[in-house]
């Protein structure tokens, strides 16, 4: 059982590569320090080949690479051209992205923005209708999904806390009927077979009163995700180094992250809290903290995955 199998690491800016091959990880998430151009990246990407090669290509400011690839407009603007204008431009997102052996992109985002305080997600949502925003991200699944997984996030949904997840704990403040809305887009991705969704580092007490981040409960994930929204995709955490999550341990995090149902697990900076993870995680397994079972299952779907978008 090779653990490794379970994280999503960060390369080095000098995009080296010897970390990975010692490590033997699902796959590798290229960050905007890890930008060259286009032909510099598929020579990278072959060097990696039968790894999952992911990268935040939404569009707009978030969009990790650029030198030879389109400069995209931010979702909001292609949403204003309908579901066939927001389908073509996955379509050529996707072949972009493949040409270059990226076969993931963490898009489209879910999220409708609708708190006054939202300091993170702005554009980078479809629309701050409900309805329409699903709409949107299904026609952009459709579209990328032709050659390059999909992966909708942040669930189950960052629209409506003010707080960046990335400095601290945002807290969904609302009723489970409040939260309803914001499940919707996530309802249309998963009827769209979207591959992956991503969750969140929010609390969301309605839903589980130990305010655990939704990326570390059980309640969110197995229970609201899995269960009641049958989604049977891919559960990737979102990065495990923000600092959401500063409180915790690298290897804390990464076990209850894969015991309350995530699949891959994301570190995107730091090797060594990749490495304290995996063997937190053999711990647990070997403890008996982490079922068998669950440990399993995760592989699975990783492998389930890397074969149908050609790993």
């Amino acid at each position: 059982m090779n653990l490794s199998q379970l994280l999503m690491v960060g390369l080095p800016a000098d995009n080296d590569l010897s970390f990975v091959f010692e490590f033997n990880p699902a796959g590798v998430i290229l960050m905007g320090r890890n930008a060259r151009p286009a032909s510099e990246i598929r020579a990278l990407t072959e060097e990696l080949r039968g790894l999952l090669i992911a990268s935040d290509h939404e569009g707009g400011r978030v969009q990790r690479l650029k030198d030879g690839f389109s400069v995209l407009p931010t979702a909001r603007e292609v949403g204003r051209g309908g579901p066939q204008n927001v389908r073509q431009t996955a379509r050529k997102v996707a072949d972009e992205l493949a040409s270059a052996g990226i076969n993931f992109n963490f898009a489209p985002v879910c999220d409708v923005p609708v708190h006054e305080g939202d300091t993170v997600i702005g554009a980078r949502a479809f629309s701050t209708d409900f309805s329409k925003a699903g709409e949107l991200a299904s026609a952009y699944i459709e579209g990328l999904q032709t050659q390059v997984g999909a992966c909708a996030k942040h669930f189950p949904g960052h629209g409506g806390v003010g707080l960046d997840s990335h400095l601290g704990l945002p807290i969904f403040e609302g009723t489970r009927e409040e939260l309803e809305p914001h499940l919707q887009p996530f309802r249309a991705a998963i009827e769209a077979r979207v591959a992956a969704m991503m969750v969140a580092h929010i609390g969301v007490p309605c839903l589980d009163q130990t305010l655990a981040p939704a990326s570390l409960s059980k309640p969110i994930i197995t229970g609201l995700l899995r269960d009641e929204l049958r989604f049977e995709g891919l559960v990737v955490s979102d990065d495990l180094e923000m600092g959401a999550l500063d409180s915790l341990g690298a290897g804390e995090v990464a076990v209850r992250a894969l015991d309350a149902g995530c699949d891959l697990l994301l570190f995107c900076h730091t090797k060594q809290k990749a490495i304290e993870a995996r063997d937190a995680i053999e711990v647990a397994l070997k403890s008996g903290r982490l079922e068998r079972q669950r440990v399993e299952d995760a592989l699975d779907n990783v492998a389930r995955f890397k074969r149908r978008f050609g790993c």
